[in-house]
């Protein structure tokens, strides 16, 4: 049995036609990320994807409020709900806060991949410059509504953001008291 799962394990790390990293903050996850992930999957070059976490130590700030632990378990529910599990890698990571290292550092921290998808234009500056992989674009989807500043302004106001979520991670934004987390970051005791 152990040989059978050590066959298993080295056929996901070695026998592969290409893996992808996909990476965003995740501050929520929202169903843009699933439209996201959905459009990385449908590559027919593609077959395992790594969703990279970041700014994972980064949490109860106003553009952080998740800790990378939260983060990463609603990344994870979501998967389970839409996805097959078996096809990613999922895990979180801190920043470094050298811009210039930056993508070689992750380079080091997580699986082997071939491709970056990400719009984020430093992000694709980064991974170009290094040389090592090939960066592609992801299609927009509904922007205006499924961005999670967006998201995040809707909670601390009290307008509607559920609808811009998946489902699955309802119970646990409820679990974490976002909503309430999101509010008292916005406060403030300074004069105005």
């Amino acid at each position: 049995m152990q040989l059978i799962a050590n066959t298993y394990i080295l056929e996901r790390l070695f026998l592969h036609e290409m893996r992808a990293l996909y990476l965003g903050r995740f501050n929520p996850p929202h169903k843009g990320h699933i439209y996201a992930i959905e459009y990385i999957l449908e590559q027919t070059d593609i077959d395992e994807v790594i969703i990279l976490i970041g700014s994972g130590e980064k949490a109860y700030s106003l553009k952080n409020p998740f800790t990378g632990g939260e983060r990463l378990e609603m990344v994870t529910a979501i998967v389970r709900e839409h996805f097959n599990i078996n096809l990613f890698y999922m895990t979180a990571i801190p920043d470094i806060n050298r811009n210039t290292i930056w993508a070689a550092n992750v380079i080091d921290l997580v699986p082997s991949f071939e491709v970056v998808f990400t719009n984020n234009p430093l992000v694709q500056q980064l991974f170009s410059n290094l040389g090592k992989k090939e960066v592609r674009k992801i299609p927009l989807n509904n922007r205006e509504e499924l961005s999670g500043k967006i998201i995040r302004e809707n909670m601390k106001k009290g307008d509607n953001w559920r609808d811009s979520l998946p489902e699955i991670i309802l119970p646990l934004i409820d679990q974490y008291k976002g909503v309430e987390r999101i509010k008292t970051l916005s406060q403030t005791d300074e004069v105005t």
